[in-house]
């Protein structure tokens, strides 16, 4: 009876995968950023850091939104992602986006400290282990005031409380899956502001299983905490030190990289990108 179930609504969920990645919701808060460093503070520059980007799909809609937009005709984008598949890291480059093809959970990310306005990492994190060392580099990056943008399955949505409720596992970390790892917002939040790094601004939804893409975007945006994705943007504070900290100060018995069981490497030379760019 449940897998009939399962059946029928996997048949009515077909062609709204695409909402799942909210690209829409990540280009405009990033533009929105942009438009308002550039309007209100003279900034023409900007560097975008996707952590793990794929085909390069989320930084070249925000690429063409600028250069779409009038009020943004003069400001020059710097678009830099890691991404280890060679087809992918192909793609990214014939957009012009510049990949390190790096291990992005025990790897020092090779962009100088503070010298990112926006860091984008989208259906990622929920993949990933070393999340401790991730957000060390993320904090490491981004300069006080830029912003993170981060999208994940969410796993209070809607499908997945049914599912639970049937006795079934939630399809946002299933042991037949990609995912180790799965969040809500609350989570989130607690995970991402623990050292005080980072305060969180919004969050929005999208993709509303079962239901079809019309109605899904409308459901989606009227009940964010139920709809499929989960996005959150974060801006970063001005709080100066490492992510780091919180694993030397509670002692998980998972040892972690970073942690004092196992120790990260940080004396990886980091490439400096400013000479070759006059980043302002």
């Amino acid at each position: 009876m449940i897998e009939t179930i399962k059946n029928i609504v996997k048949k009515w969920k077909e062609g709204t995968e695409y909402l799942n990645y909210g690209r829409d919701i990540i280009s405009s808060w990033a533009v929105q950023y942009i438009k308002d460093k550039h309007i209100y503070q003279k900034q023409k520059e900007f560097v975008i850091f996707d952590h793990g980007c794929g085909h390069g799909d989320d930084l070249e809609l925000i690429k063409n939104n600028v250069q779409e937009d009038p009020e943004l005709k003069n400001v020059v984008l710097h678009l830099y992602g890691i991404e280890n598949y060679a087809p992918f890291v192909e793609e990214c480059k014939a957009k012009g986006i510049e990949v390190f093809s790096i291990d992005l959970e025990k790897e020092v990310y090779p962009l100088e400290d503070q010298s990112v306005d926006i860091i984008i990492t989208n259906q990622v994190m929920e993949h990933t282990k070393e999340i401790f060392w991730i957000m060390e580099q993320f904090t490491r990056l981004l300069k006080p005031e830029g912003i993170l943008i981060i999208g994940v399955p969410n796993l209070a949505s809607l499908h997945n409380r049914i599912l639970l409720l049937l006795g079934e596992q939630p399809t946002a970390q299933q042991s037949l899956g990609p995912h180790v790892r799965g969040f809500t917002l609350p989570d989130l939040k607690r995970f991402v502001e623990v050292q005080g790094f980072f305060e969180f601004l919004e969050r929005k939804g999208s993709n509303f299983y079962p239901f079809p893409p019309s109605i899904s975007k409308i459901l989606a945006n009227l009940f964010p905490s139920l709809a499929w994705g989960l996005f959150a943007k974060f801006r970063r504070t001005n709080k100066q030190g490492s992510f780091l900290d919180y694993l030397k100060e509670n002692f998980l018995e998972t040892p972690y990289y970073g942690s004092p069981q196992n120790p990260a490497n940080t004396n990886r030379k980091i490439k400096n990108f400013s000479n070759k760019r006059k980043i302002k």
